[in-house]
């Protein structure tokens, strides 16, 4: 029961129902005459002692949902930034020789650590330039994003490796081997870190929120440590976040992100065809976008969720991130997990209208990654007194002014 109320001579009152029931009204107001419920007025019988009796009738309604499958989907690259004719001029300098951070001290010459430069959420990319001696073998390299975090390496366009992330490990050491580098030749680096977001605090006294996110610690062998001169992105403005209707925790620093991709009408008509079910055939991240509509009957709460499958017993190691309408609404961390499931309610979906909805997905192993499965489906109808949901701002897709 949601309300009971008295209107004239109707006596009102709003309930869900997930099966047909029988509904008792024990002192009723004298001068109640009829029993209107969910609006629908009902057939009431009293009996001698004055209790009303009345029952709700349930039939599901007929609820035809896509098969997401079977649509037609765009994709295009998001890590542009492993390409050798990127041009990073327009990204902030990690050039900070301290920290804001009064807990953890730098041990690095200047800090790499993303909340020092107003990027506090998301997808985390670091670039970093060097000339080479021709001497370097191996690179070092500490994460940190948070339990269950991943990490992707990039000396220019070879992947050199990457951490699949465990879900007891909030950061991570490890040491890449290299190919044999040309003397005098600038090479880069490129780093994508998984934040997961900021610690909150367990233990009184801990500080754990102040745990940094990106890089930690760095070793180029043959190089000192101010050889590489670094550059990081996170969401596009930091602090002074973009979309101000969906709020500052929306957007990481995926290219698609940044430019605004994940919001509707986005510019995917000379993006080419692809789908995540097919997926990536060597790591990196591809950004896929596609559209449907919905018509489903008003005055029911249906429940619809996006659920990932994962059947193999050795899951890839791949990440996820799903859109809808513009809002970010799941990260799926297909070799972690728990979570399979991701309900977005109504508001968010159009339940009578268009819905976009974009999927970025992060392949870390040597062989690529697709997804295995993802469908859209529905739990029990509730039959209620709700009438037209008024949908959650949608702002669509503009150029971003700066945007790179």
């Amino acid at each position: 029961m949601r309300t009971a109320y008295l209107k004239g001579s109707d006596l009102h009152l709003t309930a869900d129902f997930n099966a047909t029931t029988p509904i008792e009204v024990i002192g009723a107001p004298s001068n109640a005459k009829n029993l209107v419920i969910n609006g629908k007025k009902a057939q009431v019988k009293v009996d001698k002692n004055g209790i009303w009796s009345s029952s709700v009738a349930y039939s599901a309604p007929k609820i035809k949902l896509p098969t997401l499958k079977s649509l037609k989907w765009k994709a295009i690259d998001t890590l542009p930034e492993i390409q050798n004719t990127y041009d990073d001029s327009k990204w902030v300098a990690a050039d900070h020789a301290s920290t804001k951070n009064n807990v953890h001290a730098l041990q690095t010459p200047t800090s790499l650590y993303s909340s020092d430069y107003g990027f506090h959420t998301g997808t985390l990319i670091y670039r970093g330039h060097f000339t080479a001696t021709g001497d370097e073998k191996t690179f070092f390299v500490h994460t940190q994003g948070g339990l269950a975090f991943g990490s992707s390496v990039w000396l220019n366009e070879t992947h050199i490796g990457s951490w699949g992330g465990i879900s007891i490990n909030s950061d991570h050491n490890a040491t890449y081997t290299l190919p044999t580098l040309t003397k005098g030749k600038t090479y880069v680096f490129t780093i994508v870190v998984d934040n997961m977001g900021l610690n909150e605090v367990w233990t009184v006294g801990s500080e754990e929120m102040k745990l940094p996110r990106g890089i930690i610690n760095y070793n180029l062998s043959g190089q000192s440590a101010d050889a590489i001169t670094w550059k990081l992105t996170g969401n596009l403005g930091g602090e002074d976040y973009i979309d101000k209707v969906r709020g500052p925790l929306n957007e990481g620093g995926l290219y698609a992100e940044r430019q605004g991709f994940h919001q509707p009408s986005a510019p995917t008509k000379d993006w080419k065809s692809g789908s995540p079910f097919d997926g990536l055939s060597a790591p990196g991240i591809k950004f896929y976008s596609t559209s449907f509509d919905l018509d489903i009957e008003k005055g029911w709460d249906i429940p619809l969720y996006f659920n990932f499958g994962n059947s193999t017993a050795s899951p890839a190691a791949y990440r996820a991130q799903l859109y809808v309408n513009g809002y970010q609404y799941g990260k799926y961390v297909n070799n972690i997990g728990p979570q399979t499931s991701y309900p977005v309610p109504e508001g968010i979906l159009n339940y009578r209208g268009s819905n976009y909805i974009a999927l970025s997905l992060w392949a870390q192993e040597d062989d690529g990654a697709k997804v295995e499965s993802l469908e859209l489906v529905y739990t029990t109808p509730v039959s209620t007194a709700l009438d037209e949901v008024e949908a959650a701002g949608q702002p669509k897709y503009s150029k971003r002014k700066g945007a790179y």
